[in-house]
């Protein structure tokens, strides 16, 4: 539920963002990520609007 609340804070926000639930060895996560952009850069620059709105610091992760 926090996810979901996240992910509809940013896109609140303006910004383009998505949830994907992974299994880890701590159990089942939901991870918020924004995006997808088409370049690293890109990427960069939308890590930075993130931060300056919402005040999340993250990491730039290739999207599959």
């Amino acid at each position: 539920a926090e996810a979901t609340r996240l992910r509809d804070r940013l896109r609140g926000m303006g910004i383009g963002a998505f949830t994907d639930t992974v299994d880890t060895d701590r159990g089942r996560l939901t991870r918020v990520k924004a995006g997808p952009v088409p370049s690293r850069d890109d990427a960069e620059r939308l890590k930075a609007q993130v931060k300056s709105k919402a005040g999340i610091d993250g990491m730039v992760r290739p999207h599959p």
